[in-house]
């Protein structure tokens, strides 16, 4: 994988910063010179072969490095994995994810993976004894340097190691319910050996194995057909076997409506599992080892980012609503950008989006502690609501900007409008029952039946309830934003969320915001000018800015120096006279947004280059606070400037460490959602 120099040096400071100086010295060199052998790595790195192997096993632990072993010759050669290694910054915020979703000893067992790589399930049972262990003999529940520490952002404050901070668990058995859930939802991944190996070298490997069936070579369109149908078989069942084990699981903590939820002892929501049946099915896989899946954790995250979005356009009530419904539909979702060929054949969706929920689905789902009565407002006496206009269904995802639909579609489909053909006539009677009445008439499930049902001490009822949850959700459907799309057989009450053009508004709205702050609300309006009528002559933009040509040409060139506008000049003869030439001013969205991207590496180099630079400047204080004897009493054992000193390097860490996470947060908008 081709990265930048700014994304390069990044990812080795990651793995400096957490893992030591010699995996990031072999991950250096695996980024500079592309895929290698042991010896060629010690020949590039002026290190011994046994020093070498010593930072390709931990590498390889960590999941950081492909390798491939040629049947020929017999060589192992290694490749890097910027993708893995970039992912060290972004631990925090999935520990901190795994906590508020599944509970703290989820958050226990997701933080011992992570330390570890991967773990065998037995290993990560003695790991867990261990920790049990610790936590009773330690005095305050907790052995670990203060300062050296995942943090919510993700970094370790450190550069030696990562320490356990979940000692404090509670001194009981490994919670397997716990671990089971994970497994099912896939925060956890079963670990396979293809797993390791870089995809175009599996895809090349089993492309060589069905030619053998094939001596005289693929001659036609017709085998070759054939023969991309064995390689797509064979790579789909590579990527079943991995998932038998989560296959087996989901069922039992899927989001299904025939599942009951009931309440761990932890906390956490499970489905019809008890713990004794957890622990019998996974003391059956107790040689399988399993690793964090990143492209799970960046779903949930993404969830995360999506419900603060909505909470900020809409409010808090709708927004809650929202996550449930993304939580619903993240149990049909396996990465963020599904481009994989593999899972082309998406059993949840269609033709024509993503994955859908019913209303069902996300009303079982919904807490009971969230007020559903609130945060939508009711229509004044009199006033008539178009439930056809309310309950628009759309078909069709919205284009993306440069898009077309176009190609596809089936033959005898056409492009519907904005007007689509089909309703959501199960809402119609809510408009005209009690809810906006007097009655206390709603209509069924479906829209045929109607049940009657009337609110008790002002606690609304089932189908009340129903109701004004789908009302969030129209909000959500109707707003600018596009979070929800009402979608699918109007007697289910469907509903999808189409990521893609969602995303690439929030890429708009990043880059809105950067571009203001940097060049003010007249850059922003010249920039949004170019974006929507594409090229421009520079006699015609400032008639359009409504701006002095003076001032235009200025904000121009200042926005081309920075590099986020660009000019195209185009003679009117062969003189090449500027009196002659005509300048056409454009803007190019996805080289901005790559620049923008390698920008923000750049930033979260230079705050972790200076976190080192302030590590040197207080080595002697850091040095007397590492001490066994001062660890977790610092402010009892530490002189008066010494402590002062101390508290100032870890306030200004904890700002350099808060900012890579607020840059992270940016880089997962504009490349991984």
């Amino acid at each position: 994988m081709l990265v930048t120099k700014n994304a390069a040096e990044l990812c080795v400071l990651l793995i400096n910063e957490l893992y030591g100086q010699l995996p990031s010295r072999i991950f250096a060199d695996l980024l500079s010179r592309g895929r290698s052998t042991v010896a060629q790595l010690a020949q590039h790195t002026s290190l011994n072969q046994r020093q070498v192997r010593h930072g390709i096993v931990v590498l390889i632990q960590l999941n950081l490095v492909f390798h491939y072993t040629d049947a020929d010759s017999g060589v192992t050669h290694y490749e890097a994995n910027p993708r893995a290694a970039y992912n060290l910054a972004r631990t925090g915020k999935i520990l901190d994810m795994v906590r508020s979703k599944y509970g703290q000893h989820a958050h226990a067992l997701v933080h011992e993976v992570l330390l570890n790589g991967h773990m065998r399930i037995s290993e990560l049972v003695e790991a867990w004894e261990a920790n049990r262990a610790a936590s009773k003999e330690a005095p305050n529940g907790s052995s670990h340097n203060s300062h050296s520490h995942v943090t919510g952002n993700g970094l370790t404050n450190g550069a030696k190691g990562v320490e356990a901070d979940d000692r404090n668990v509670d001194p009981s058995d490994l919670p397997w319910d716990t671990l089971a859930q994970l497994l099912a939802a896939g925060i956890l991944e079963p670990l396979s050996p293809t797993m390791y190996q870089p995809s175009q070298d599996l895809r090349s490997a089993i492309e060589q194995e069905v030619m053998a069936d094939y001596p005289i070579g693929i001659r036609g369109s017709r085998q070759k057909d054939e023969f991309d149908k064995k390689v797509l078989e064979q790579l789909r069942a590579i990527q079943s076997a991995s998932t038998k084990l989560k296959r087996k699981l989901e069922g039992y903590f899927g989001a299904g409506p025939s599942s009951k939820r009931r309440r761990l002892a932890n906390g956490s929501t499970s489905r019809g599992f008890g713990g004794a049946e957890a622990r019998f099915l996974l003391q059956e896989e107790l040689d399988t080892a399993v690793r964090v899946n990143y492209d799970k954790c960046t779903v949930e995250l993404r969830n995360l980012k999506l419900e603060r979005y909505a909470e900020d356009a809409i409010g808090e009530t709708t927004a809650q609503v929202y996550a449930t419904l993304l939580a619903v539909l993240g149990t049909k979702i396996s990465r963020c950008q599904g481009d994989d060929p593999v899972e082309a054949d998406d059993e949840h969706g269609d033709l024509h989006g993503g994955p859908r929920v019913t209303t069902q689905e996300v009303f079982e789902q919904l807490s009971s502690s969230i007020d559903v009565s609130s945060g939508i407002g009711m229509p004044s006496r009199g006033d008539v609501v178009d439930f056809r206009l309310a309950e628009r269904i759309h078909k069709y995802p919205p284009r993306l900007q440069g898009s077309t639909l176009k190609d596809t579609l089936e033959e005898g489909e056409e492009i519907v409008g904005s007007d689509d053909e089909d309703y959501d006539y199960s809402g119609q009677g809510a408009f005209n029952s009690g809810l906006h009445g007097s009655s206390d008439v709603m209509p069924g499930p479906n829209g045929s039946g109607e049940v009657k049902t009337k609110a008790k001490d002002g606690v609304p009822t089932g189908m009340q309830r129903l109701h004004q949850m789908r009302q969030h959700l129209l909000v959500l459907a109707e707003s600018r934003q596009g979070f929800v799309r009402h979608c699918g057989s109007r007697d289910f009450g469907e509903w999808t969320v189409d990521f893609e053009p969602l995303i690439q508004y929030l890429k708009h709205t990043e880059l809105d915001t950067l571009i203001e702050n940097r060049f003010g609300r007249q850059g922003l309006r010249l920039t949004r000018i170019l974006r929507e009528k594409g090229k421009i002559d520079d006699k015609t933009l400032p008639t359009m800015a409504l701006m002095k040509k003076p001032d235009v040409h200025v904000k121009m060139a200042e926005m081309e120096m920075a590099g986020f506008l660009d000019v195209q000049e185009v003679p009117r003869d062969n003189n090449r006279a500027a009196s002659r030439t005509i300048f056409f001013w454009f803007f190019d969205l996805e080289r901005t947004l790559q620049r923008t991207l390698d920008n923000t590496y750049k930033s979260m180099v230079r705050c972790l280059q200076r976190l080192d630079v302030e590590r040197a400047k207080k080595k002697n204080v850091l040095a007397v606070a590492e001490r066994k004897d001062v660890q977790g009493m610092e402010e009892e054992k530490l002189r008066g400037d010494v402590y002062k000193e101390y508290v100032e390097f870890l306030e200004l860490e904890k700002r350099l460490v808060g900012q890579v996470g607020r840059l992270d947060d940016l880089v997962a908008v504009l490349r991984d959602y």
